[in-house]
């Protein structure tokens, strides 16, 4: 339906006297219609001001205000038209030039306005094209459409954005703080080994301490004997001198050896210097020592003990991540392994890659820890109830291991020497293992010491796969698997 003909329909149900769409139309005998309020106001006064009478406002026949009749067809049209012009539940919007009153009926390209036929042949619109309303709708309406399309378009990839946005503020807050939980646990490590070092370097200096006061002591003490005795001395001998003949000849042989013989003992070398001197600890070569550690921790595997490869001087936990030995101590002052092979495998085999594992040796006397090349023979094969003739530690032999005897003696059992003393500050009681088995290096670090190296087998052709390797050799405390931070 064209604006015109809404037009001329809008005209035909409009209230003559309020000029708005008609409100509950009611019509008179003459054929005339008006909103209800204004036809019954204008009745009112026409009652009072002509006995009784009322007039028409448009054609001013006279009526009886009871014969006003309502006007349902009117109430129908004036519904739909509101319907098609606005949609339903909303206001009709007045179509009248604002300036003249008129209609609105042509379109102004210059201003893109609608205007009224006055407007057209005003100074204002003089020169400008105008266009019936329906010329230019359909021309407007496809232009439309078109940025709808496109716009619409934009909006979707505005959507697609604010999604985009909103994932990757949840992956970035995922990242941070995992991120934010790793530097306050490795500053936390950090501040634990350093009071670690402050608590080991007091306590070297609280044994200093005691060393050179017991020094001091013995000395003090040995001076106060020897003055008492040189007082009791001095003092006989005034006695003597000054009392009688008797008394100064009495025993007179004793005394005279006394004090012919007495030489003041002197001391010995009393503790001028303390021996070592505190020199606060390399933090960068911490630094380095436990950022290696943290690396090869990534690579950590958790290993499980083999049972079918112990025998009977071995028992281990129900989660075969702890072996003891429980068999007979050999005769004799030799490390055990010389004479009984008390070792056992771990589960699993490895063949390339990089991995690593710690093991708790706290308290043992001798163990022995490493890989070893995995046996060709089936395990089954070998008997547990006698001790297999001990192996040669060697790597010639599959065995890159290392280990403690006789309790404070560190050995790797390197080629072409059947072992290689260590030299370690601190005994570890906890034992990393690292594998690197494309770089042919079996690394071991003294965990109990921030990380410290201990030991590296390095450019080793591995020809087969590997094993873990544990031996707790005659010593009854378990060896135990662990995980890095337990």
């Amino acid at each position: 339906m064209t604006s015109a003909i809404l037009v001329d329909i809008r005209d035909e149900v409009t209230c003559p006297i309020c000029l708005e769409l008609l409100t509950e139309p009611l019509s008179i005998d003459c054929g005339h219609s008006f909103c209800q309020a204004c036809i019954m106001g204008n009745s009112d006064k026409s009652v009072r001001s002509q006995q009784g009478k009322s007039s028409c406002p448009v054609c001013r026949t006279t009526y009886q205000p009871g014969t006003l009749r309502p006007n349902r067809h009117l109430a129908v049209i004036v519904k739909r038209l509101k319907e098609v012009m606005l949609g339903p539940g909303k206001q009709l919007e007045v179509i009248v030039c604002a300036l003249h009153g008129e209609k609105l009926q042509l379109f102004c390209k210059e201003d893109g306005n609608l205007i009224c036929w006055l407007c057209e042949r005003s100074q204002e619109h003089r020169g400008h094209h105008t266009f019936l309303m329906e010329e230019v709708a359909q021309e407007y309406q496809e232009m439309f459409q078109e940025s709808l399309k496109k716009l619409r378009k934009e909006q979707q990839e505005t959507e697609r954005l604010k999604a985009l946005i909103r994932e990757k503020r949840e992956s970035w807050k995922n990242q941070v703080e995992p991120e934010r939980r790793r530097i306050q646990t490795e500053f936390k490590q950090l501040r634990s080994i350093l009071d670690r070092e402050e608590q080991r370097e007091l306590k070297k200096l609280e044994v200093e301490e005691k060393k050179g006061l017991s020094i001091i002591d013995k000395a003090e003490g040995d001076l106060t004997h020897q003055s008492q005795s040189l007082k009791e001395l001095i003092s006989d001998l005034e006695h003597r001198c000054q009392g009688s003949t008797l008394e100064l000849l009495q025993d007179v042989s004793d005394v005279t050896k006394r004090s012919e013989f007495w030489t003041l003992r002197k001391p010995q070398p009393l503790p001028t210097k303390l021996k070592s001197l505190f020199r606060a600890p390399d933090l960068k070569k911490m630094l380095r020592v436990f950022r290696e550690l943290t690396g090869v921790q990534s690579y950590w595997v958790d290993v499980t003990l083999n049972p079918q490869t112990a025998n009977l001087n071995l028992v281990l936990s129900k989660n075969r991540r702890q072996v003891r030995f429980v068999g007979a101590e050999p005769s004799g002052p030799s490390c055990p392994e010389e004479h009984y092979d008390c070792g056992v495998l771990g589960s699993q085999h490895f063949s390339s890659g990089k991995y690593y594992w710690e093991v708790d040796v706290s308290k043992k006397t001798a163990w022995i820890l490493g890989v070893c090349r995995a046996p060709v023979e089936p395990v089954s094969s070998f008997s547990p109830s006698k001790p297999r003739a001990s192996p040669r530690y060697r790597p010639q032999s599959g065995y890159w291991v290392i280990g403690l005897r006789h309790k404070r003696e560190y050995r790797a059992h390197e080629d072409p020497s059947p072992s290689l003393l260590l030299s370690l500050s601190v005994p570890p009681r906890r034992v990393g293992v690292f594998l690197d088995y494309e770089a042919g290096t079996v690394s071991f670090y003294n965990v109990t010491n921030h990380g410290l190296p201990i030991y590296t087998f390095s450019k080793y052709y591995f020809p087969a796969a590997l094993c873990p390797y544990f031996n707790p050799c005659s010593c009854v405390v378990p060896m135990t698997l662990r995980r890095p931070s337990a």
